[in-house]
């Protein structure tokens, strides 16, 4: 694999053929050893048939679609999109229905929504599953699922 730091600053016109070749030959190389990888990953998982008939024939058709682009309804995209937006409002006004939730904190703010998920003293006191690289805790659209998952979990085990 030929490795570049700048690819628009290289010559691609003027690498040594040498160098080429040897690029051309570990990209080949590694390739390979990829497929293999892979294809003895769906022999082990019982995958190979669903790859020969639906996801290999998919792929000229996927690369197709990126090259020659998609048609989009852009009347159809806003009216999908005006839906969504109206789901999330009344999502969002709905949390405000809870005590740990106050008028003024904005839902929409990572750290106002960090404070009522787990700092704030009334407020809902989770206990953070993931944080984010700097060590504050994460309310990633994951960690949010993960917290839904164990409270629908919590819930059905009261039943």
């Amino acid at each position: 694999m030929l490795t570049v730091n700048n690819p628009n600053r290289f010559d691609w016109a003027n690498i040594p053929l040498l160098e080429c070749c040897e690029g051309n030959a570990l990209d080949s190389y590694f390739t390979l050893k990829l497929f293999t990888l892979l294809e003895e990953k769906l022999i082990e998982l019982k995958l190979q048939e669903f790859y020969n008939e639906v996801l290999a024939p998919a792929a000229s058709i996927f690369s197709e679609m990126e090259l020659a682009g998609l048609e989009v309804c852009p009347k159809k995209l806003n009216f999908v999109g005006k839906i969504i937006r109206n789901f999330n409002l009344e999502t969002e006004d709905n949390l405000y229905s809870f005590s740990e939730v106050n008028a003024k904190d904005n839902l929409s703010s990572t750290r106002n929504l960090q404070e009522v998920l787990y700092t704030k003293e009334d407020g809902f006191a989770l206990y953070p599953p993931d944080k984010t690289a700097k060590g504050a805790p994460s309310v990633s659209a994951p960690t949010l699922k993960i917290l839904l998952q164990k409270k629908e979990e919590e819930l059905e085990s009261m039943d």
